[in-house]
């Protein structure tokens, strides 16, 4: 089973940027962006995707999310 995760912890650290600074940069609110950072949110605004990515210039949105895989009920379903 495969999982977005959108990759803040990585671009706050490559960045060398906290939290509250990509809140103030971007208008992002504080608690969305650490939700997000500590996987807590189910759900992103494409929004915000285009808010980080042209705050902190990114190019590829893989960047900014990714898939993962996670082992699940699916895959023992089908074996």
């Amino acid at each position: 089973m495969k999982k977005v995760v959108v990759r803040v912890n990585d671009l706050l650290h490559k960045y060398n940027m906290s939290i509250s600074e990509l809140h103030i940069r971007t208008g992002i609110r504080r608690a969305a962006l650490s939700e997000l950072a500590n996987g807590k949110r189910e759900r992103i605004q494409f929004e915000h995707i285009e808010k980080i990515a042209n705050t902190l210039s990114i190019e590829d949105i893989r960047d900014i999310i990714t898939l993962v895989e996670v082992p699940g009920d699916f895959e023992e379903l089908e074996n």
